[in-house]
């Protein structure tokens, strides 16, 4: 904290130098000068002189600075005319009516600069999204590819050996379980595009009935062992709330808790430990799902639900960044909410599902129903 506040303090400074610091010296500037041109009898032209450093300051530092600008040009013309110089109106009427021009003149050259200064930051930001929307976009299709092309090579190269060769029964069972798996892989990553498809285009539908969610988690538990126990991992699957019953999707639900499981997994490290528990409270049920593994950066944890992002901010190859987005949509079709937390990169992480408790259903409850609890539910969120 100490530091950031020292690193921050030499900006500031910096900052006030130029905010206001610009304007003081061009105001002195102007009054200077208009006082030389009068003792050289010259019609001094004071209001353009300080208009100068009204536009000057307004168009670097913007509203503020134009503000100052203002002030003090406002008072060095009224002090030189009044104290210093001759005026060169006729009357005292008519300085007043020029004064004000001149004040009224400045605060407009103000606003304006600091209109666009502001709409100049505008299109700055516009133009970084639309530069990083790009890039993301080509790191998609690059990590896409990859995706598409590991599996398919590893399933081309075992069938032909399959086809060409004569192998033992061992390696024919290796070789097969390595097509299953290739096929698996890509079979989840066209269902991770169709999902993010079917939801940015509004057309995800649940097939809603009553459900527990203890046994979502020991199948979605099951789903994900094997992939466990090949890493060492330790899979612990703690139901406090055994018989927990709640409206929903179970297919919906349990990808996102195979979801969840999943990226535990693949991003803790030989012989780490996932948990995964059920709790629930009066009005909702909560799941949650720890790990061990390699944490989240603090500064990601805001952009962890967003698709086509992972910790480092990139793409990667260990996927293209959609299961974690899929969760947030899904979770929020049932009313519920879903947050991360880590310690920090090395700290492990830990996903957090609450899921609203539910009655029996009624008999004339249909799927209109849950959609508009479901839209009001996002809407509240």
């Amino acid at each position: 904290m100490i530091k950031e506040i020292s690193t921050k303090c030499p900006r500031l400074w910096r900052a006030s130098l130029l905010n206001f610091g610009i304007p003081v010296f061009l105001s002195a500037i102007a009054l200077l000068l208009t006082m030389l041109m009068d003792d050289a009898r010259i019609e001094p032209k004071t209001h353009l002189l300080f208009i100068v450093a009204v536009v000057i300051s307004s168009w670097y530092g913007g509203l503020v600075p134009g503000f100052f600008a203002t002030v003090l040009t406002s008072a060095g013309s009224a002090y030189f005319y009044h104290h210093i110089g001759q005026s060169p109106y006729p009357n005292d009427l008519s300085s007043v009516i020029h004064f004000v021009e001149f004040v009224l003149i400045a605060l407009l050259i103000t606003l304006l600069n600091a209109a666009r200064i502001k709409e100049q930051a505008r299109t700055n930001q516009a133009r970084a999204e639309a530069e990083t929307a790009n890039r993301f976009k080509d790191e998609f299709l690059a990590a896409i590819s990859h995706d598409l092309r590991t599996p398919l090579t590893s399933m081309r190269g075992w069938a032909h050996i399959l086809r060409t060769q004569e192998v033992d029964k061992a390696t024919a069972k290796h070789a097969l379980e390595a097509i299953e798996r290739g096929a698996e892989d890509q079979e989840k990553l066209i269902k991770d595009l169709l999902d993010i498809s079917r939801i940015a285009a509004g057309k995800v539908q649940l097939e809603v009935d009553q459900i527990n969610l203890a046994e979502i988690i020991r199948n979605a538990g099951d789903l994900v062992s094997q992939s466990a126990n090949a890493k060492g991992i330790k899979l612990n699957i703690k139901l406090d709330a055994t018989e927990c019953s709640i409206l929903g999707d179970s297919g919906r639900l349990q990808q996102v808790i195979w979801n969840l499981l999943s990226n535990a997994i693949k991003f803790t490290p030989q012989g780490g430990r996932v948990e995964v528990r059920l709790a629930r409270s009066a009005m909702e049920a909560e799941i949650t799902v720890s790990d061990t593994g390699v944490g989240i950066d603090s500064k990601f944890l805001p952009y962890v639900f967003e698709p086509f992002r992972q910790g480092d901010g990139k793409l990667s190859h260990t996927g293209i960044g959609l299961g974690l987005a899929i969760v947030r949509h899904f979770v929020e079709l049932h009313g519920g909410t879903v947050y991360a937390a880590s310690g920090g990169e090395g700290c492990g992480s830990t996903f957090t599902v609450k899921l609203p408790l539910s009655r029996e259903p009624s008999e004339n409850f249909n799927q209109t129903d849950w959609s508009s609890r479901s839209d009001l539910a996002r809407n509240t969120n």
